[in-house]
């Protein structure tokens, strides 16, 4: 199954030498049991007109989770980015980064940006995070989703600080969460509250402008100042950027009745692992499940908020 999955997504891309790289590294990741693909079976769920993508997942039931915070105290803990496993390695990027196969894989070419030295997993991104996120994302040739899970609530973990990529599925243009904010027609130079979601949320709308290390920190560090600013510094949150939008999303609980959500839920990409989470996300809906486990959608949201360009 990991063999056509990977095959499917491969045959539609026009390869980069990255491409090439990273496909190499994870065939033979996966011939040398260092990558382990775990099947799943998706089904899209429409709500508001749009399609989030609801993943069952069953062997996620068996591996065991805990928050970073936990993990790094406890006495057993082993880093696996440092040192990181040389079968997962595809490259180092620009003197700071490294550029890792995700060990549990659900989706082919799950991608992780890890710093070469150990940093807080929770800490504020920075502008070489970004200039490792874009010399990994302007050499792939399909479309990437990318996120970071910060703080003890967000869905992280792992201690070490990494960013994720995951290939945009063929079937979206957008992340549907994205999709839906951008319905209120965003201004660029602005951090943006849309009416259109259910819970608490700070968009920055890009553009070919704003592709570039400092770009990006700019429109990062404008949202991250607008939810530091509604809630505290030491608030957990989830980012999603596409080439489109940037978008922080402030949590109040990791989890909702055992079901676990990180940045790929927010971003409408739910992970479930027991037929009863299943029914339970398809009975409720995802941007419910999404209410439930981020904060209360801000009061008066409609416009733009602070202008950073």
């Amino acid at each position: 199954m990991a063999k056509a999955a990977a095959t499917k997504l491969a045959t539609t891309m026009a390869k980069t030498p990255l491409d090439t790289l990273v496909q190499a590294r994870y065939a033979d990741a996966i011939a040398q049991g260092a990558l382990l693909f775990t099947d799943s079976t998706v089904s899209l769920q429409i709500e508001q007109d749009v399609n989030f993508e609801v993943r069952y997942v069953p062997a996620l039931a068996k591996k065991p989770s805990s928050k970073p915070r936990e993990k790094l105290m406890s006495s057993d803990f082993v880093n696996p980015f440092l040192p990181f496993d040389q079968r997962l390695h595809v490259k180092g990027l620009c003197g700071s980064h490294q550029l890792l196969l995700n060990k549990y894989c659900v989706v082919p070419y799950h991608l992780l940006i890890t710093t070469a030295e150990f940093r807080q997993q929770g800490e504020p991104l920075t502008e070489s995070d970004f200039a490792a996120v874009l010399a990994t994302t302007s050499s792939l040739s399909r479309p990437q989703i990318v996120f970071y899970n910060s703080g003890e609530e967000s869905g992280a973990s792992q201690p070490h600080k990494h960013m994720q990529l995951l290939p945009m599925p063929e079937y979206l243009d957008a992340p549907p969460t994205v999709s839906m904010w951008m319905r209120s027609t965003p201004e660029l130079g602005h951090t943006h509250v849309s009416r259109d979601l259910p819970f608490a949320h700070f968009g920055v709308r890009l553009d070919s402008s704003c592709a570039s290390p400092s770009g990006l920190t700019a429109a990062y560090s404008a949202a991250l100042k607008e939810l530091t600013s509604a809630y505290s510094e030491s608030t957990s949150y989830n980012m999603i950027l596409t080439s489109t939008a940037l978008m922080l999303f402030p949590r109040r609980s990791n989890s909702w009745e055992g079901i676990s959500i990180n940045s790929l839920g927010f971003a409408g990409l739910v992970l479930c692992k027991t037929t009863a989470e299943l029914d339970l996300v398809k009975q409720l809906g995802v941007l419910n499940l999404l209410a439930n486990v981020g904060h209360p959608a801000l009061p008066n949201a409609s416009s733009a908020t602070q202008t950073f360009a």
